[in-house]
């Protein structure tokens, strides 16, 4: 399906164009069908979780409705940082209650029976005047809510800052006040656990650069003491 709108944002693996009232089209780099997608994020969004409404989806694309609103990240001013990482552990627990449909795949290595997003950290969630809406449900399966936590927090343990001059003084502090707020609202203990097999898992993703896994891998280890 061809887009009816001009291009809007884009991401490592799509573009967004808008498309019709208050809808957008996501179009897939690589052309993949993102049926699967689509399914996922109905379900999520029938079980109560935040997720934009679903309208087509097929070869390359998805219609959805259009969201209004910064990410977490770019709304993260330093008196909402704490609160922002409380909010998202709260998404957590929310999408971990769900139980995860029988047809959707497990691709997590942890088992488990509950709903996992794969990449649930303050980029994928954007904050509108109704709340959060949670985007990019590309690496859902089924696993062990831990995996998910302790995905996120290595994440925004390790990535590299913005690329922005003023990051390089305020990521650290930033960082702190962020993961206390997040890991306070989650089993910090199961997520440490889980790490070792996070960092394992993101050793082949390519949009991770050398410099983030050693991070990671340090954090792997101190938590694991290994």
């Amino acid at each position: 399906m061809d887009p009816n709108g001009p291009q809007i944002a884009e991401g490592r693996d799509s573009v967004i164009y808008e498309h019709g009232p208050q809808r957008v089209l996501r179009a897939a780099r690589d052309g993949r069908s993102l049926v699967a997608e689509a399914e996922v994020m109905t379900y999520a969004r029938s079980r109560g979780f935040p997720v934009p409404r679903v309208h087509d989806a097929g070869p390359g694309y998805l219609v959805m409705d259009r969201i209004t609103g910064p990410t977490m990240l770019d709304d993260a001013i330093p008196l909402r940082l704490r609160r922002h990482g409380a909010l998202l552990a709260q998404l957590h627990q929310q999408l971990h209650g769900i139980p995860a449909p029988h047809w959707l795949a497990r691709h997590a290595p942890l088992e488990g029976d509950r709903l996992l997003h794969g990449d649930l950290h303050p980029l994928n969630v954007l904050m509108t005047d109704e709340g959060p809406m949670v985007i990019d449900w590309s690496n859902a399966s089924r696993g062990a809510p831990a995996f998910d936590v302790a995905d996120a927090w290595s994440l925004f343990a390790c990535a590299d800052p913005p690329d922005i001059p003023v990051a390089a003084l305020v990521v650290p502090v930033g960082r702190r006040l962020f993961l206390r707020g997040f890991l306070d609202g989650v089993d910090r203990a199961a997520a440490a656990r889980a790490m070792p097999a996070v960092v394992r898992e993101r050793m082949s993703d390519p949009n991770i650069s050398d410099t983030e896994k050693r991070r990671m891998k340090r954090l792997a280890a101190g938590l694991t003491g290994s």
